[in-house]
């Protein structure tokens, strides 16, 4: 399932709060009503065998680089797809391997995966401000728009991010894979 979607104006979805006996890796713990009021919040479920995951990597951290001043807070949840993903330890050693720099919440019971309702990996879910849902895609891609809801929720205009593989290229026609 691949699909990019902003909640029609007069849907108000709010960011669903993240239980508090969750453990968090690159961070004590964060709790939603806090974050709130401060600034965006882009929640990315993903898991760190899936190759759809780490596409998406690199927009991640390239997002917490570029807009975490201006209030965007990025935090994975890892969501494991096979019983070996529920192992911290194996996480945690992926996430410094991988150098992810933002929190991550362990969800190996996949709690708040089903509080989100979520449908895949990736599962990209964007939250303005006061915590209302304005983006949500699930897969790889949408970098543009999704940087684009970004900049709206921050308020920073910058240039947008280039592709950084070729298959991201807007238009881009790919061979099928065998």
């Amino acid at each position: 399932m691949s699909g990019e979607m902003r909640p029609p104006p007069e849907v108000e979805i709010y960011a669903p709060e993240f239980p508090p006996e969750m453990e968090w890796l690159n961070v004590a713990f964060l709790r939603m009503n806090t974050l709130m009021g401060r600034g965006a919040v882009l929640v990315e479920f993903w898991d760190f065998v899936r190759v759809n995951s780490l596409r998406t990597m690199p927009y991640l951290k390239a997002w917490h680089e570029r807009y975490s001043d201006a209030g965007l807070r990025v935090i994975g949840v890892h969501s494991p797809g096979y019983s070996f993903g529920r192992d911290r330890d194996l996480v945690a050693r992926a996430v410094e391997r991988l150098e992810v720099r933002y929190p991550v919440l362990l969800d190996p019971r996949l709690e708040v995966w089903r509080e989100y309702g979520n449908k895949g990996w990736p599962g990209r879910y964007l939250f303005d401000r006061r915590g209302r849902l304005v983006f949500l895609h699930y897969g790889e891609g949408e970098y543009l728009d999704t940087e684009l809801a970004i900049q709206e929720c921050v308020g920073k205009e910058m240039e947008l991010l280039a592709p950084m593989r070729p298959e991201d290229e807007p238009g881009a026609l790919l061979e099928p894979q065998t």
